[in-house]
């Protein structure tokens, strides 16, 4: 058994173009029937409220337990706990798809992030316009910098405009991809979230942030929105756009919520089948993604042990190859 610390995980120098095909891959087994997906499970304290969603996210601890399984690649199980919203322990575990034993333990700080936003990529190639060249990053952390990586993977971006509501944060972030994706992409800080998103050809959110971070309003035609936390991507942009999911299942019964479009449907404006389309069976080639140049399409992403099995795998299989890791007794 291989155990990948944190320091393990950095210096195997992950790059989005080497992750995205990756994910891809799993996505495309998914759609063609060759993956188990289950339901995460989630121990919150205090417990939630009889009937309640989570919204504003009340709880103090939290613990996850996300696992799926996919063909030929592996079994995976992350299992993530936090305080105060605040990343405690976190562990990525894969077993073997062969003999079902166990193969690696594998730090998730870093991985996390990586596993969580890859899916950007695999979006942005099927479901943005081929010719998109201008990318909206709402938010400036961690999960925000690897999904303009891997959006930057499979589209030639000339222009990403970054804006969150720290200044400080704002530029970090832009010195940070400026350096990691290369002179031919002007990464540059924008004064609010509406002078990123008005014209951009694909937006990306991935923030902190408890309410909606943009407006329908602003959204051109033929823009590709990629969500990748539950609230922040407001009604009318739901209205407005074509939705495709990750994962169909894990949008209303997600904790915490996706409380505007939850609202939406208990209003009926919008019902299931609006958002019916999943990601693994456009892979596959079962249905179109986009089908005309000005659809405006919304990708909401909620992660899923499908991707913890594939990043678990390729982050194995990159740290064999480059000798990186411990070898422990099972």
């Amino acid at each position: 058994m291989l155990y990948l610390s944190h320091a393990d995980t950095q210096r195997l120098d992950i790059r989005m173009t080497d992750v995205v095909p990756a994910i891809e891959e799993a996505f495309r087994r998914v759609g063609n029937g060759q993956a188990v997906v289950a339901p995460r499970v989630r121990v919150l304290h205090p417990p939630l409220e009889k009937n309640s969603m989570g919204k504003g996210r009340p709880w103090v601890r939290d613990l996850r337990i996300i696992p799926g399984a996919i063909e030929e690649i592996g079994y995976g199980v992350r299992l993530g706990a936090s305080l105060r919203r605040q990343a405690g322990g976190v562990i990525l575990v894969l077993f073997d798809w062969q003999t079902m034993e166990l193969a690696a333990l594998i730090s998730d700080h870093l991985v996390h992030a990586v596993r969580s936003t890859a899916p950007c990529g695999v979006m942005a190639k099927y479901l943005a316009l081929e010719n998109a060249s201008t990318l909206a990053l709402i938010g400036s952390g961690r999960l925000a910098r690897w999904a303009a990586e891997a959006v930057c993977a499979v589209r030639t971006i000339c222009d990403l405009r970054v804006w969150s509501p720290t200044p400080a944060h704002r530029q970090e972030c832009v010195e940070y991809l400026q350096a990691r994706l290369g002179a031919l992409i002007r990464v540059r800080e924008v004064e609010s979230n509406e002078a990123a998103i008005r014209g951009a050809d694909i937006v990306t959110t991935a923030t902190k942030s408890l309410e909606p971070v943009m407006k329908g309003e602003w959204v051109s035609p033929g823009c590709t929105v990629l969500g990748n936390t539950p609230e922040e991507i407001d009604q009318e942009t739901f209205l407005r756009g074509k939705i495709v999911t990750t994962y169909n299942d894990g949008i209303l019964t997600h904790v915490p919520p996706y409380h505007s479009l939850v609202e939406l449907v208990e209003a009926g404006r919008l019902s299931e089948a609006d958002f019916s389309i999943e990601l693994g069976d456009i892979v596959a080639g079962k249905i179109p993604g986009r089908v005309s140049k000005d659809q405006i399409i919304v990708g909401l992403n909620p992660a899923f042990g499908i991707l913890d099995a594939a990043t678990a795998e390729f982050v194995y299989q990159r740290a064999k190859a480059m000798g990186i890791g411990t070898e422990l007794e099972a």
